[in-house]
Parts: structure tokens; sequence; C-alpha cells
């Protein structure tokens, strides 16, 4: 089945990912890639309660992620992380990333401005850079229903 959405969100999984973008990128499970969420039972739970009744969930570590996406046969996954140095830890593992959703990664002192949602530093704008040379299409919007905007472009 495979990838049905890879979104950057700091939020991780809330009503507008669980929903919106649900919807319009169907998926049986929903997935959290953490290292530090993966160890935190309690993280977690309050994570899970807000995927939608019926669909799985799973909160892994990259390296764990790593093993499991590079599987053959997975249930269709929505993906949400953090920031983009999971994925380019995924994409330099050998696990096909064709799109990124770039969505909520929130103002910051060192941090620029790229959409009303997504402020990036230097280092992010550098992993991003990385990301799209290796033919990652960087999708920057904030919910499904807005105009697509390539990231990289702007960067």
């Amino acid at each position: 089945m495979g990838i049905s959405l890879l979104r950057i969100d700091e939020r991780l999984i809330h009503g507008q990912i669980a929903y919106s973008w649900s919807k319009d990128y169907p998926a049986d499970q929903f997935m959290v890639i953490d290292d530090v969420i993966a160890k935190d039972d309690f993280q977690k739970s309050l994570l899970e309660m807000a995927v939608p009744m019926g669909k799985s969930f799973q909160a892994l570590d990259t390296a764990t992620a790593i093993d499991y996406l590079k599987q053959a046969n997975y249930p269709s996954t929505m993906i949400v992380v953090k920031g983009p140095q999971v994925v380019l830890d995924l994409v330099n593992a050998g696990v096909t990333i064709p799109s990124i959703n770039v969505g909520g990664m929130y103002f910051q002192a060192d941090r620029k401005e790229y959409s009303k949602t997504v402020y990036l530093n230097e280092n992010e704008v550098s992993i991003f850079k990385q990301l799209s040379t290796k033919g990652v299409q960087l999708d920057m919007r904030t919910s499904p229903e807005d105009h697509v905007t390539d990231l990289a472009q702007k960067l």
C-alpha cells in the first residue's frame, strides 16, 4: 500500500491531520516518527487519542521506522514528523519518499518566515535543499484545500 502522506508538523497528530488531511489522503494507519516520543508511553497515548476511530497508530524511532518502511507490504500510512531531518534520514537509508507536505514549523527566534505556518532556520533550509536535490517534492501548505507552493522555489 505505501505512504499516503508524509507531513512535517511540529504538533504531530491533531484534528486537522486526523480529519482534513486523512479525507484527501486516506490511510489505514497513522505513524509518528520521533526518537523521543517512541519511548514515551504517555505521549504515545495522547497522540493515539487523536487518531480517527478504526485506524491504527504507531510511534516509532527513526531506525525502527526505516526497517518498517523498507518492507514491501504495509498498510497505507500517513506519517507525521516534527522536522525535516527525520525525512532526510529515511531517504538516505533508501526509503522512497516522493513528496513531503511541509506544514506546521512555527516561529522561533532563529527562523525566517516562508509562509504563515512555515518558519525555517539555516540548518532546516539546508536539509530541505538536500531533499529537493534527491528528487523529493516539497509541497508547502497548511491544509489540503490550500494552493500547493513548491518550497524548493522559495529556498
